[in-house]
């Protein structure tokens, strides 16, 4: 089991140390290998607003969890959350394998995950763990399936809601087979909020940073199509930039500036960006919900224009501090999202944030996502084709278009 010892040296800031340590050897010393992020995903606590989504436990069951990765690595390591548990979170058994098929771990590839040398995991509350290193080499775009087997009731605290992402959960300890019996399928994504590479290759990690549509919201399920899939499947292509990795950390429904669901983007900005292992690059789109969700909650968590501008500045100042390359994205179209999310002054306060960004000397530069998505007859809206129906979200091919304004050149 692991004890506190353990759980202090895996914090956010024992990893960004040992990756900057890495980084340290002369010209004449050999390649060091080092952890870089090769996927992650935000986690918020167990509160949702949805009626129809909320969070479980689990008892004396499996959860397999399917992931893409977006690094090559000799080895992989695991990190689990229960950030926002109230008990130590007591998991069984956790194993990784590469994936055949949906929820079929491919032959020869199952690996036992270890923690400190033991074959179980005790994560205390509010508290994050990392895996020991797995002997499991992977390449950019491969799946794996990580199975995670909680034997006693947990509670229902940690988890990523909107996943876009098919999973299995199933009775008993089947974290081993390579098939499920009787599984259920699952959307949402719980504890596993990261897979890290170990690699001597010099390599960029991107953090896309946001809200719902960051996440992907009415994209395709299993498909890839979010934005950032679409970033890193160019990023792939280009020799000059296939060293790039792409970590999504949006999370639907997120704020800017006040915690609603999930911790707001200022307060959870240097765990969930800086802390990446590896960061190098941060693309932040942030604000809408700022913007609408007071016409749903009351006039109480209303905000300005100006206090959404010095909160972007305020990523911009700890990206800066910690060396990291920051780009903002204008925010998108959403006349008639919703009502009254939408409304006449909320778009003036849409046109003098993007004002500011697209001025803005802060971040290491702008990426005009509106500009990519909105209709040119009506720049208000969405145009018609990239629209998904919510007039708030971009379909599949909107998060393309999102993806194709991000220029290569900034990772070259």
């Amino acid at each position: 089991m692991i004890g506190s010892k353990f759980s202090r040296v895996s914090t956010v800031g024992a990893w960004m140390l040992a990756v900057a340590a890495a980084g340290c050897g002369g010209d004449d010393e050999a390649p060091v290998a080092s952890w870089t992020a090769a996927w992650g995903t935000t986690m918020q606590g167990a509160d949702s607003p949805f009626p129809e989504l909320g969070p479980r436990s689990f008892d004396d069951e499996t959860v397999r969890q399917r992931i893409v990765v977006t690094a090559s690595g000799d080895r992989l390591r695991l990190r689990l959350s229960n950030l926002f548990g109230t008990q130590p979170l007591e998991l069984a058994e956790v194993r990784v394998a590469k994936e055949a098929s949906p929820f079929v771990a491919a032959p020869g590839t199952d690996r036992r995950v270890q923690f400190s040398g033991e074959p179980s995991a005790s994560i205390p509350p509010a508290s994050e763990a990392v895996s020991d290193g797995v002997d499991l080499a992977v390449s950019p775009g491969d799946r794996l399936i990580v199975s995670i087997y909680s034997a006693a009731a947990s509670e229902p605290a940690t988890w990523h809601p909107f996943s876009l992402t098919t999973h299995a959960v199933a009775g008993g300890n089947q974290a081993a087979s390579e098939t499920l019996t009787s599984p259920t399928n699952i959307t949402s994504a719980y504890w596993l909020a990261g897979v890290d590479v170990e690699s001597t290759e010099p390599r960029k990690v991107v953090v896309t940073f946001g809200d719902s549509i960051t996440d992907g919201s009415s994209s395709t399920m299993d498909a890839e199509k979010r934005y950032s899939d679409r970033l890193f499947a160019r990023l792939k292509a280009d020799p000059e930039t296939r060293r790039v990795a792409v970590v999504n950390q949006g999370l639907g429904g997120n704020r800017l500036l006040r915690d609603s669901i999930g911790p707001s983007a200022v307060s959870r900005f240097e765990r969930d960006v800086l802390g990446t292992p590896g960061v190098t690059h941060v693309i932040v789109l942030i604000g809408i919900n700022d913007i609408g969700m007071p016409g749903f909650s009351g006039p109480a968590e209303a905000v300005t224009a100006d206090q959404m501008i010095d909160g972007l500045e305020a990523l911009a100042d700890k990206a800066r501090a910690k060396g990291v390359k920051a780009f903002v994205g204008t925010l998108l179209p959403f006349e008639e999202a919703f009502p009254p999310y939408y409304t006449p002054e909320g778009e003036v306060m849409r046109q003098e944030v993007n004002t500011w960004i697209r001025g803005n000397t802060s971040y290491d530069g702008v990426i005009d996502f509106e500009a990519a998505v909105r209709d040119p007859e009506h720049p208000t809206r969405l145009l018609a084709s990239f629209d998904s129906g919510d007039h708030l979200h971009p379909n599949d091919a909107g998060y393309e278009a999102m993806a194709n304004a991000v220029p290569l050149s900034i990772f070259k």
